[in-house]
């Protein structure tokens, strides 16, 4: 199996293992979906930082802590309060919607990225990357139109777009800090910061845990580590470009752990405005646009070799 792997090209290999991380991905929604109702949101965070860090020390035992020295301990504070930001935000949502209705309303992460690399690192906010932010912003309003009451936006639709700005504030931190920074320190400080945040949090409304909501909880550690390293083998062997369509695989994936495990479809406009949310994406990758998806993964991995150093943080 492994030959015949080798045997295909770079591009192909990249996209397969994209797929594959995506499918990883959505166990991670499962697993935080199927802990129970009665576990608060902060208390889900709490546990799943914990069992990670737990890992994380047992490897550490091995290979001990050179790969996790610093140069940037104030970055890697704000960079792990959004990234488990945005997972309090994207749990919260889980609670209230399917698992397909929340990756949707996030694909919108990507266009943020780009909005904040103008207004932060003074990237030049071009016309394309206009047309592409506002097809963007018609999609989301034609996800959220079934759900709003007037006005009012529910708070699991609010909770998804929270997370998908937060991962792409933390996105931009992580381009930045991949040029001092590990792979393993970019993976490890922001499990430690979480501990320290969230654990004190969850413990004002701590509820007892079953075993089992103990163990989906590591289970969304496992799978969110295991995305994170084939979203690495992906950008390693293919180019940015090429393997980020294979990202909006998780729709369908999504669709079909709704199905499976919680017997549950979103209304199909979320098909519709997903789809004008990724036009706008592909619209920014168009002959050399910006690459948001390129970003997003290679960032979200804290590698720095899996990609070219573009202008983008």
């Amino acid at each position: 199996m492994t030959g015949t792997l080798m045997r295909l090209s770079g591009n192909v290999r990249g996209v397969l293992w994209m797929t594959a991380a995506m499918a990883s991905g959505v166990f991670v929604d499962v697993c935080a979906k199927l802990v129970s109702h009665d576990v608060p949101t902060a208390q889900i965070i709490a546990m799943r930082a914990v069992t990670t860090v737990a890992v994380f020390l047992i490897v550490l035992m091995f290979i001990g802590v050179r790969p996790i020295r610093t140069r940037r301990p104030m970055a890697h504070i704000a960079r792990g309060i959004l990234w488990y930001g945005s997972l309090f935000f994207v749990f919260f949502a889980l609670r209230q919607m399917s698992i397909a209705e929340v990756n949707a309303y996030l694909f919108i992460e990507a266009l943020l990225t780009v909005l904040l690399a103008v207004v932060i690192l003074g990237e030049k906010l071009t016309a394309r990357k206009m047309i592409a932010t506002l097809l963007g912003l018609v999609g989301v309003w034609v996800m959220c139109a079934p759900r709003m009451d007037g006005f009012g936006v529910p708070l699991g639709v609010a909770a998804a777009l929270f997370g998908a700005f937060c991962f792409s504030a933390q996105t931009l931190f992580a381009k930045v800090m991949t040029r001092t920074e590990t792979n393993f320190s970019m993976l490890f400080w922001p499990q430690i910061i979480a501990v320290v945040i969230w654990v004190p949090i969850a413990l004002i409304s701590w509820q007892p845990a079953s075993f089992a909501d103990w163990a989906y909880s590591a289970g969304a550690g496992f799978f969110a580590m295991m995305t994170n390293y084939m979203v690495l083998r992906a950008v390693r062997v293919a180019d940015a470009s090429v393997v980020s369509p294979a990202a909006y695989t998780a729709l369908p994936f999504s669709v079909a752990m709704d199905l499976i495990f919680f017997d549950m479809l979103p209304v199909p406009v979320i098909f519709v405005g997903a789809g004008i949310v990724i036009l706008a994406v592909m619209l920014l990758d168009y002959k050399g646009g910006a690459k948001p998806q390129q970003i997003d993964d290679a960032e979200e991995v804290g590698d720095d070799e899996a990609s070219p150093k573009p202008a983008e943080a």
